[in-house]
């Protein structure tokens, strides 16, 4: 018995055999299970997929990245950006059939401050104090303003904002039982095995296309694609070696979906020879980003600027200071820095993270190489990447984020892993976080993305990543958004 259940942990975690999905059914296969069912459990990206199936927020982001209301009608924000009030949209009921009310929105965000990974230090920074101004309405008090704060309560991920029932906190054990207003209300599940949910009745928005949504966590991405050919599921995400598999299947659609999650260099530049702006420069200008796009990731990737793609009002990469690669410029501006045959540096990343990875760093190498400066590359195992990442003990380093809601955070400095930020740079910032309106956040914006261009600081943001969907082709409703949030799946049906 022991050595069948270890045959099934390599192909499916020990899940149940697979049998022939149900028109009711819709049965969706991940890769990784999340490590808790509480939205405020973990700082873990995949985690939020689960999440995201039975939690909403007062506010949540399109895919063309507008702000809308969701579990609030509409807000109000005080002359000084100090206060905003939120009016909560009646009728809305928790999965164990409580009324939402302005209660539990602050049972939420101060079970927030006691977060594991300081998720509401990243994502609500300024928040000093959350208030019940009545049944319906409750206010924010930040400690000074800040112009993302109603783009971090829109998270369709719903990291950080997250609206939790008071009664479900104090009373069940939310890392094992989602309790949520969203339109897919948990059934049961089986720790790195099977997540069943309902369609739930009491929704207050549109209800699911599906009656019942099973997502079945499949580690071997190879088992994924067989149990798609078989119909013993409906849709997957394959990596690039999985849709090699399906081409050809005339039973499956395959669908690139862009993504806002970036590829991007980090420069040490409290680290000679890194503090010489010049350096930094013709570090940029040896990186061809369409080159990278091609030779890694088997071309599943586009070339980004700092802020995401889908940020249409943002500058496109190519429109940025540094951003077209010049050799001869670069060596020119290393020779005036006094490095006229280069240098050697290294270049650290994680061992193993992924083979587009891998390429990514050997091209990175190459083409540096070709300016004169010789990166040796460090791989790393995730935790001593990440511990030598938040000492400042690096040189240059491979890193990858996820999407944000607020694009303020892909611009952010990472201080303390660099040297400090500049004045002009702090200004530009400062400016953005005092910004009265969209139009204004977003012209401040695209003023920090410029100027960090043109000092090479804090980051190089290289490339943006796509991911693939696949699934059987009488499947209707299937739209993957730049966040990857898995709430398009609500819209998904049996054709």
């Amino acid at each position: 018995m022991a050595l069948t259940c270890l045959t099934l942990v390599l192909a499916t975690s020990c899940a149940p055999p697979l049998g022939r999905p149900s028109k009711s059914v819709l049965r969706v296969a991940e890769t990784t299970a999340p490590t808790t069912l509480d939205p405020q459990g973990s700082g873990i990206f995949n985690d939020r997929f689960a999440w995201q199936l039975s939690y909403q927020c007062l506010l949540t982001t399109t895919a063309d990245g507008s702000v809308r209301p969701e579990l609030a009608t509409r807000y109000r924000k005080s002359a000084d950006g100090l206060h905003y009030t939120f009016s909560l949209r009646p009728g809305v009921r928790f999965h164990n059939g409580e009324p939402l009310t302005s209660s539990d929105v602050v049972y939420t965000f101060d079970r927030l401050r006691h977060s594991p990974d300081g998720i509401d230090d990243q994502m609500f920074p300024t928040l000093a104090d959350t208030v019940a101004v009545d049944d319906h309405t409750v206010r924010f008090d930040l400690r000074k303003p800040d112009a993302g704060f109603t783009n971090n309560m829109a998270n369709p991920l719903v990291w950080g904002c997250a609206i939790l029932s008071k009664r479900a906190g104090e009373s069940e054990n939310l890392a094992a039982n989602m309790v949520g207003t969203g339109p897919w209300a948990q059934k049961s599940y089986r720790a790195n095995s099977e997540l069943d949910l309902d369609r739930f009745d009491g929704y207050w928005g549109e209800r699911t296309k599906t009656p019942r949504l099973t997502v079945l966590y499949v580690p071997n991405p190879s088992t994924q694609v067989s149990n798609l050919q078989a119909g013993q599921v409906d849709l997957i995400f394959p990596d690039a070696s999985g849709v090699d598999s399906l081409r050809g299947d005339g039973r499956v659609a395959v669908e690139r979906a862009p993504t806002d999650s970036t590829i991007f260099m980090q420069i040490n530049n409290m680290t000679k020879p890194f503090d010489d702006i010049r350096v930094r420069t013709a570090l940029a200008l040896a990186l061809d980003r369409d080159r990278l796009a091609r030779q890694a990731y088997r071309g599943a990737t586009r070339p980004s600027g700092y802020l995401p793609p889908s940020a249409e009002w943002a500058p496109k990469p190519g429109q940025l200071p540094h951003s077209a690669p010049d050799i001869r410029k670069a060596r020119q501006l290393l020779a005036e820095a006094g490095y006229p045959n280069g240098f050697a540096t290294s270049l650290m990343y994680i061992s193993g993270y992924d083979v587009g990875t891998d390429d990514l760093v050997a091209a990175i190498q190459s083409q540096l190489a070709e300016v004169g400066i010789r990166a040796r590359l460090d791989p790393l195992e995730r935790g001593a990447w990440g511990d030598r990442l938040s000492a400042a003990d690096y040189a240059l380093s491979w890193n990858a984020q996820s999407y944000y809601s607020n694009p303020y955070q892909y611009v952010q400095p990472a201080e303390g892993r660099q040297g400090p930020v500049p004045r002009a740079l702090r200004q530009e910032l400062d400016t953005a976080m005092h910004a009265t309106s969209d139009a204004e956040y977003r012209r401040a914006l695209v003023a920090v993305e410029k100027e960090e261009a043109r000092t090479v600081y804090p980051t190089l943001t290289l490339l943006a990543t796509d991911m693939f969907v696949a699934y059987d082709k009488s499947l209707t409703g299937v739209s993957v958004p730049p966040s990857q949030s898995r709430t398009f799946l609500a819209q998904v049906r049996h054709g």
